[in-house]
């Protein structure tokens, strides 16, 4: 009897300790942060479409002998010039605000956000200045208080 009795315990136990859950895993030492695909493509798509605005009352205000104040483009600049300077200060904007996107410090991420927010009401506040819309005389290319 006691041999049998030893006999079965020896195949149980080892049949039930199986059945334990497995051991915790470390955490990493540092978190990865997720980039969120959605505030990236937000962001540079209202940047582009404040871009364009800007870019397409300045050519009209142009046509109708207006000038350029930004000195990087010049005083009349071609369609050609604006368009080629345009296209890429959206294009380092963009690559800079993904690079900030990645980034695992939220300070910097939304350092960059808050730029790209500004950036775009500069260039909507200049379009409806090119437009000579009701802006309550804000159309210096200086933000109100300076």
């Amino acid at each position: 009897m006691l041999r049998r009795l030893m006999i079965v315990m020896f195949v149980t136990v080892p049949l039930h300790a199986q059945n334990l859950p497995d051991a915790p895993k470390p955490k990493p030492a540092i978190e990865q942060h997720h980039f969120d695909r959605r505030v990236f493509v937000a962001g540079v798509s209202l940047l582009a479409a404040s871009n364009v605005a800007d870019a397409a009352s300045t050519r009209r205000l142009l046509d109708r002998s207006g000038r350029e104040l930004n000195p990087v483009f010049g005083r009349h600049p071609s369609p050609a010039k604006q368009a080629g300077i345009n296209a890429a200060f959206l294009a380092g904007q963009s690559a800079l605000f993904y690079l900030t996107e990645r980034s695992s410090h939220k300070w910097i991420r939304w350092a960059a956000r808050a730029l790209i927010g500004q950036q775009t009401e500069e260039h909507v506040r200049l379009a409806a200045c090119n437009s000579q819309l009701g802006t309550r005389g804000t159309c210096s290319p200086f933000p109100p208080g300076f």
